[in-house]
């Protein structure tokens, strides 16, 4: 299964607009201007998700993780590679905690990071595609390139990755956003984005 021009812009859209909204309440968060860059949007097989899609930079990473049903049934996926995870955790927190203090919190300040841009692009998806969704609770997890196949070990499933570049206080953040879906449930989601680009005259 591949995705049309069409298809694969209206995705960058929608999920570019969940990113705006994250982006504004990711800057209460930090006390800082946030900037998050349009997601470039690639689908592949989760066997694929190695260091060709993710990058070197992706071999150890911190990840926070949101389960949601709905007329699709998805993981989504925040990861950022470990030294950026503190970098974030850095304009959070007081600058004068110790290294130990500052691991202490990762957890809980991923969560909270996770927590925002998570939920603002599924709203977005679901506000803009008129459906509605069921949302867990975040959880958050150190990984590798094994970490995601293991995830997706018990069915078929394929990775809808986004590349997102955050920028706090001049410094340039590489993120990845995942949706690990089955087949069926990307099926139903390319369904739901034909319905939308029909409702707006562009098929």
């Amino acid at each position: 299964m591949i995705l049309s021009d069409l298809q694969k812009d209206a995705l960058g859209e929608l999920f570019n607009i969940g990113v705006g909204r994250a982006a504004s309440s990711l800057s209460q968060i930090v006390r800082d201007e946030v900037s998050l860059s349009a997601p470039q949007v690639t689908l592949a097989k989760t066997e694929d998700l190695t260091s060709t899609l993710l990058g070197a930079e992706f071999s150890e990473f911190s990840m926070v993780s949101l389960d949601f049903s709905g007329p699709f049934d998805a993981k989504a996926m925040l990861l950022f590679p470990e030294r950026n995870a503190l970098t974030i955790i850095n304009s959070m927190l007081d600058a004068e905690l110790t290294p130990e203090e500052m691991s202490e919190f990762e957890q809980e300040a991923m969560c909270e990071v996770g927590n925002v841009i998570l939920n603002a692009c599924i709203s977005a998806l679901a506000d803009m595609l008129d459906i509605e969704f069921l949302g867990g609770l975040p959880e958050h997890h150190f990984g590798d390139h094994q970490t995601i196949a293991a995830m997706s070990a018990d069915q078929e499933s394929v990775v809808l990755l986004l590349q997102i570049d955050l920028l706090i206080s001049q410094k340039l953040i590489e993120g990845r956003f995942v949706f690990l879906l089955s087949i069926d449930s990307l099926q139903t989601l390319l369904e739901c984005v034909d319905g939308f680009l029909a409702s707006q005259g562009m098929v």
